[in-house]
């Protein structure tokens, strides 16, 4: 029989109190994880709130950069820019203050950030997030900071030399489908010296956004080459580089405009502006019913804008138009140059029109044998009282209504190169057709060197000319950038 009392006399006393030891180790370690879950998330909502206060005040912020004198965040623009405009911090304070009633207005930083022309605003909060668990530990409040910038301007880097709108219509017309989009005729060569959009979706097989119909078209590109939402059907166009299928769409950028305030400016003519010869001087405002030179008629037109409602702007063969200073009153293609000095000359043909009936939209012709000698629209040259900053470097802009439709068409904008044609800035045409040629009708083999950017529904090159289009950003209109940018 065993001795049972015996064996539990000999066996070893089991350890008492360890379990309390590893209790408070593991109550440690589960303080710590509360500080880090709750105190750390206090800290991301207060982080949230300052996020979303910082966004708004610096939207607040860049939302008046553009109503205030000197335009801009800063009244030195740079590059750097120097400090925030008084208007512009005070609209950031306020906006801080409608969202964070109890934020130190004094712990606002407000400053206007580079490499955004001083469109931009640069907002940046601070703020202690105070902590509970933490504190068991020694461990102070958490500081929390945020930084929002928003910009609100006409901003350079947009380097594009054409941007084609017209998405591509296969149901319309033909010749209206936008297969293609931007068509060289007649064999033309073509030098763009930075990037070329498409918007067109044409496929290959309906024709492709990109096509000549001639035999020995050349297209070379600058910048990131061609971009085409649609596809290209291979031709006998040579084309350097490849081009790039099945892009994004390229939104237009100019879409934000709006037209010049044609109701509050002078009317010059309440009827077709018919020169027949001989010569005019013409002066900013409205031009009803349309301008039309022939025989051999000149036009001198200075500083401002031209809104030519209904009727076109025909400048028949021969026909001579030149921009001029405003302390001009006549030019020639010897002294235009004189003439018409980039700091004080520059024009903007804003064209408009109905549908149909007598104040229908009429086409922009520039005839064979013409000469053209314009600068581009100059606001610090306008002393016609209706200055506006954001039409700068517009030179020909037809209005985008009515918009084009399975039976409507607008008219097209025909421009003629040549040693006659001396233009530069932005052709924006967002629902027309614009086509370039030579002098001679673009038969006669030019060399045809401009600095133009194309925004446009189409494009038509024709002719055997040789066409180089320079790239130059401070001679283009500038895209509007708006909204956050940090």
């Amino acid at each position: 029989m065993l001795n049972t009392t015996a064996q539990s006399a000999s066996r070893p006393e089991a350890p008492r109190g360890q379990v309390l030891v590893i209790f408070a180790f593991a109550f440690i370690a589960i303080i710590m994880m509360l500080a880090l879950l709750f105190d750390g998330a206090r800290g991301l909502v207060l982080r949230r709130e300052l996020q979303s206060a910082s966004d708004a005040a610096a939207l607040a912020g860049a939302n008046i950069v553009q109503g205030i004198t000197p335009r801009g965040c800063s009244a030195t623009a740079g590059p750097p820019p120097g400090a925030p405009q008084a208007s512009v911090v005070t609209a950031v304070k306020a906006s801080v203050a409608a969202n964070l009633p109890d934020f130190d207005p004094e712990a606002v930083v407000v400053t206007c950030p580079a490499d955004w022309d001083n469109y931009a605003v640069q907002v940046r909060l601070g703020q202690d997030s105070p902590t509970f668990f933490g504190a068991i530990f020694g461990n102070g409040p958490v500081g929390v900071a945020t930084q929002s910038a928003a910009v609100n301007g006409q901003t350079t880097g947009k380097a594009y030399s054409v941007i084609q709108l017209d998405p591509s219509n296969i149901a319309w017309p033909n010749g209206r489908r936008g297969c293609p989009s931007l068509l060289l005729s007649g064999g033309p060569t073509a030098r763009f010296d930075s990037t070329v959009y498409l918007n067109s979706a044409c496929s290959a097989a309906n024709g492709g956004a990109l096509a000549t119909n001639g035999n020995a078209a050349s297209l070379s590109t600058g910048g990131s080459g061609i971009r085409i939402v649609g596809e290209y059907k291979a031709t006998a166009l040579t084309i350097t580089p490849a081009p790039f299928n099945h892009q994004p769409v390229k939104p237009d950028p100019l879409a934000w405009l709006t037209e010049p305030p044609i109701s509050s400016m002078p009317v010059r003519s309440n009827a077709k502006l018919v020169q027949n010869g001989g010569s005019v001087l013409l002066e900013p405002g409205v031009y009803n019913g349309g301008i039309q030179l022939k025989s051999s008629a000149k036009a001198y037109l200075r500083p401002g804008i031209y809104v030519i409602n209904g009727g076109g702007l025909d400048l028949g063969s021969q026909s001579e138009l030149y921009a001029i200073s405003a302390s001009k009153s006549s030019s020639s293609a010897a002294t235009w140059a004189a003439d018409c000095p980039a700091s004080t000359c520059g024009i903007l043909i804003y064209n408009t029109g109905t549908a149909s009936g007598s104040n229908a939209m009429g086409s922009v012709t520039v005839g064979a044998g013409a000469v053209l000698k314009v600068r581009a629209y100059n606001p610090a040259a306008d002393t016609s009282g209706f200055r506006d900053d954001t039409y700068r470097s517009l030179l020909i802009w037809q209005s985008a209504l009515p918009v084009p439709t399975g039976s409507y068409a607008q008219p097209i904008l025909s421009l003629t190169g040549g040693g006659g044609v001396s233009i530069a800035g932005t052709v924006y045409a967002p629902s027309a057709k614009v086509q370039m040629g030579g002098a001679a009708g673009g038969s006669g083999g030019d060399t045809i060197d401009l600095t133009l950017q194309f925004i446009a529904w189409d494009l038509e090159l024709y002719g055997n000319s040789s066409f180089t289009f320079r790239y130059n950003e401070t001679e283009f209109a500038r895209p509007l950038d708006y909204g956050l940018i940090q």
